[in-house]
């Protein structure tokens, strides 16, 4: 299903501090401003809604082809699967395969969505209507031929929501074009801080490769930020230079190594997301050169 990379590749979700203090100005100047940096990737967010109009899409995705650099994109924070309201389950499906269209505009592979939330209903419940509702889209995914493209439920960083490691592992399971995106600071965050040791994350990966198999999770999708967490779970995104909250890179970086995996990671740091993209390319790239 995925055009497999030989190693990781790594970028910033969204623009950041330094994109703008060395005067950009637009997406479209991301690709070359990236491959400057020498970095692989870019994560578009369409967390308001998806009002990137086609030709603004189809630029920025030329650019990304002339520089190298793959797009992804984040489909709209408004979609909750586990709804019980009918409009918004529709709406949700809706919210996805509008971002996949755009996707296509960008030339990009991969859309990154978030699965919903409990609202009042039981856990089991909200799990199983998120279920019913996601194999409804991926049925109109495939009715409007987007199913070359592929789609990656997220792992959440609240009680509330709907995205444990289980929960994405069983989504991974319901189409051929439903890869993982394995948040660790969200996993990190739901854990209380139990992300530490390359045990932690090992654990996480032999989840992977039992639930879903070794293609899935070698070219799986990763945000990797430090977060803030407190009772319920995310507060909010941190920076690299954060000593007080995790996850470390370092830990997981070995288990990239020694499993061989080849994913996408994209840093959602707060305003720094290209300098921790190229703090974890240098840590993976030390690594694999001594």
């Amino acid at each position: 299903m995925e055009n497999q990379s030989s190693k990781p590749l790594f970028g910033p979700s969204g623009h950041d501090e330094t994109f703008v203090k060395e005067g950009n100005t637009v997406t479209l100047q991301m690709p070359k401003w990236l491959r400057d940096k020498g970095l692989d990737i870019f994560e578009y967010s369409f967390g308001r809604g998806v009002r990137t109009s086609a030709e603004t899409a189809e630029a920025i995705g030329a650019e990304a082809d002339k520089y190298g650099i793959e797009m992804s994109v984040h489909a709209p924070y408004f979609i909750n699967f586990a709804s019980t309201e009918q409009d918004k389950a529709d709406n949700s499906i809706t919210y996805l395969t509008s971002s996949l269209k755009a996707l296509k505009h960008f030339h990009g592979r991969r859309c990154v969505f978030h699965p919903g939330a409990e609202g009042k209903q039981p856990r089991a419940e909200a799990f199983a209507r998120t279920k019913d509702n996601f194999c409804r889209a991926l049925a109109e995914i495939e009715n409007l031929g987007l199913d070359n493209l592929i789609v990656c439920p997220e792992t959440m960083g609240k009680q509330a929501q709907v995205g444990a490691v289980d929960e994405v592992i069983e989504l991974c399971t319901l189409g051929k074009n439903v890869y993982p995106c394995v948040d660790f600071g969200h996993v990190n965050s739901l854990l209380q801080g139990a992300l530490k040791t390359e045990d932690d994350f090992q654990r996480i990966i032999d989840k992977m490769f039992d639930g879903i198999g070794e293609e899935k999770t070698k070219n799986m999708h990763v945000h990797f930020s430090k977060i803030q967490y407190g009772a319920k779970g995310e507060i909010r995104h941190l920076t690299f230079s954060d000593s007080v909250y995790g996850p470390e890179f370092e830990p997981f970086a070995n288990v990239i190594v020694k499993n061989n995996l080849t994913p996408h990671i994209l840093s959602e740091s707060a305003g720094t997301q290209m300098t921790d993209a190229r703090t974890m390319q240098q840590i993976y790239n030390q690594l694999i050169n001594n």
